[in-house]
């Protein structure tokens, strides 16, 4: 698809294509000798990739031109490719290579055309014309090109190459959808949904999408367990929703979590549970989705109850994979621990032993606040010589809090012997962190 193409990729992906051909060199060199067009094809092709000969890019040329000059169109194409990428032993030429393409273009090569599209389209190899590589690409998409078809509708969807003609598009697309292109279909049932270059019908997008859903295609069961959900133009369907919107969840999508959370707070009867509501947010939160974590706040500024579970959920989240050695889940239990979140007071003890598990794997905030509970001794003995350990491994990572604390304790001969340079050295490195502070504190030295 056009919208995967970019740069020297454009040309080096079509040239691959062509070189999954297989070839049997000794069962056509009698034919080619003769003059049969499709025989020199394939022996050009065989020594090009050396498919049962030996690489050679003489012999290559000299068949597939042998085959050109008969108006053998797939051979004017791949020739045309080869002289405008190069080859191995072959010395690239895009003028006499994007003649060739021109050839295999006019005698309806669709590879041809839908090649020339695209490069008209990006400038590769030619001067950008937009114009003349929409031209190309409707050549080959009234020809029956899905390729070129997708690519129609991209360009007329995005924009940026043409004028945007959203109509266009999705006729392009659904000339292509109904040769049960995939990813077409799944974009006319898109268009449907948004009511982009035909009338919003969330019921026609349902009707493409399902077949799509099916078979597995998570982005069409994430948009088809919406329309379920939502219920425009189609009665809702809670159950099926939750069970396509599951199956994307679990794969790893935030998006889906979200949309189940969206389903549990504004569905009906069963399927209306706040609770639940926040526990796919908060799954959600996990791929940093924006939208849950502004639920989520929303949702506890305008219930005390709502705000405790989500805590809670979200502490338990963080426990399951702190239990599973997740260096940054440790710290945040850590954190919930020490400021009592969710709880009815902190826990400094807990706190020190999840901050210690983070901190002993290299984790520079939990080696800082566990520097800070051995210096006040809370939640663990108080200890000046394992609060200066502490500071120093997360310092050494360049942790401005700890640079100001260390900075601190030598200025101060707390835990170690006064030293003025040492304590200035650190609080300088704080400071150019900006951390406020210390700046205040180098400003006093």
């Amino acid at each position: 698809m056009l919208a995967r193409w970019s740069g020297a990729l454009v040309l080096s992906a079509w040239l691959s294509v062509w070189g999954c051909a297989q070839a049997q060199p000794s069962d056509t060199v009698n034919a080619a000798k003769t003059g049969d067009v499709a025989a020199q094809y394939e022996l050009g092709k065989a020594y090009l990739y050396g498919k049962g000969v030996e690489k050679n890019a003489d012999d290559a040329l000299r068949w597939l031109r042998q085959a050109a000059d008969q108006q053998h169109a797939p051979s004017q194409y791949l020739l045309g490719l080869v002289f405008v990428l190069g080859a191995e032993g072959v010395k690239k030429d895009p003028e006499a290579g994007l003649a060739r393409i021109h050839q295999a273009a006019n005698a309806g090569n669709l590879d041809a055309q839908n090649l020339l599209g695209t490069i008209y389209l990006k400038g590769e190899a030619v001067e950008k014309d937009a114009a003349t590589g929409v031209a190309w690409l409707e050549r080959a998409a009234q020809q029956g090109s899905a390729t070129a078809q997708n690519s129609l509708g991209f360009v007329y969807r995005k924009g940026e190459l043409v004028a945007q003609d959203l109509q266009a598009s999705f006729r392009w697309y659904l000339m292509a959808a109904q040769q049960a292109d995939v990813l077409a279909q799944f974009t006319v049932a898109e268009m449907y949904y948004l009511g982009e270059g035909v009338e919003k019908n969330h019921a026609e997008a349902a009707k493409w999408l399902s077949p799509l859903a099916d078979k597995g295609v998570q982005k069409a069961q994430l948009l088809l367990g919406k329309i379920c959900f939502e219920g425009q133009g189609v009665a809702p369907d809670y159950k099926r929703a939750v069970l396509l919107l599951h199956a994307v969840a679990i794969r790893g999508s935030g998006e889906a979590y979200y949309e189940l959370g969206r389903l549990f707070e504004q569905g009906e009867g069963e399927y209306r549970n706040d609770k639940e509501a926040i526990a796919y947010y908060t799954q959600a939160l996990k791929y940093q989705h924006a939208a849950a974590a502004e639920r989520l706040q929303q949702l506890s500024a305008a219930s005390a109850e709502a705000g405790s579970f989500a805590q809670s959920m979200e502490y338990m989240e963080n426990l399951n994979s702190a239990l599973k050695g997740n260096v940054l889940a440790q710290y945040n239990v850590g954190v919930f621990q020490y400021l009592g979140k969710g709880f009815d007071k902190p826990n400094y003890a807990e706190a020190a032993k999840w901050f210690a598990m983070a901190a002993e794997q290299g984790y520079a905030k939990a080696q800082y606040n566990l520097g800070t509970l051995y210096e006040s001794g809370d939640g663990v003995g108080k200890s000046m010589a394992q609060a200066l350990k502490w500071y120093r491994l997360a310092a050494e990572q360049q942790d401005a809090p700890a640079q100001y604390a260390l900075g601190t304790l030598y200025r101060d001969g707390q835990g170690v012997k006064k030293n003025t340079r040492l304590a200035r050295e650190w609080l300088q490195r704080a400071a150019a962190q900006g951390h406020a502070p210390a700046k205040k504190a180098l400003a006093q030295l």
